[in-house]
């Protein structure tokens, strides 16, 4: 059975921005994307750039320093799409955002 971790209230990340927190033992990059929260692993595959750092364009999370780009469901690499990185499921449950 997975175990979700609280990791911050609902409120407090703005829509169209991103935090990293840390859970189950690594950085995460969480991102408020229209309202609907997405979570992904906080280093680029590429040179291992900062993710919470970069821009969303239509659903796509673009790395600041070389612009890898992710989607933010899948995890999937579009400049290699044998590269994939490690996503997390997000729940919203009692006011409190959990991964």
């Amino acid at each position: 059975m997975l175990k979700y971790v609280r990791v911050m209230e609902e409120g407090d990340l703005p829509i169209g921005k991103s935090v990293i927190v840390t859970a189950k033992g690594e950085d995460i990059a969480l991102f408020n994307y229209k309202g609907k929260y997405y979570a992904i692993t906080n280093k680029c595959l590429h040179m291992g750039s900062p993710l919470a750092e970069g821009r969303i364009e239509e659903g796509v999370i673009i790395c600041p320093n070389h612009e890898w780009r992710y989607d933010l469901k899948t995890g999937e690499c579009s400049q290699n799409p044998y590269m994939k990185t490690k996503i997390f499921s997000v729940k919203l449950h009692k006011g409190g955002v959990y991964i």
